[in-house]
């Protein structure tokens, strides 16, 4: 048997029926539980401003797809520069 060949199970690209399921289930649950979460964060902000910055950064990352670098294939970005200029549309309001 040639090395990394697959025989049987799943072909490639075809869902997991019971992870599907799961994710459905737990999304009805959550679903069901936003009042409570507003509510949940509403007194933590009360009682420490602190505490619910840190609450809605980890909820974030279960809401909001984290950023991935695609412009420099991991390597560090040296010798750019940022160039500040002034606005036009601020100058006219003035």
């Amino acid at each position: 048997m040639p090395k990394g060949a697959k025989y049987g199970g799943r072909t490639k690209g075809t869902p997991n029926k019971t992870t599907e399921k799961a994710k459905e289930l737990f999304n009805a649950i959550m679903s069901r539980q936003i009042d409570k979460m507003e509510v949940a964060l509403d007194e933590i902000y009360e009682d420490s401003k602190t505490r619910y910055i840190d609450s809605i950064t980890k909820l974030a990352q279960y809401f909001l797809p984290k950023k991935t670098d695609i412009t420099s294939d991991g390597e560090s970005l040296t010798g750019f520069s940022v160039e500040i200029t002034k606005d036009a549309d601020k100058d006219k309001t003035k």
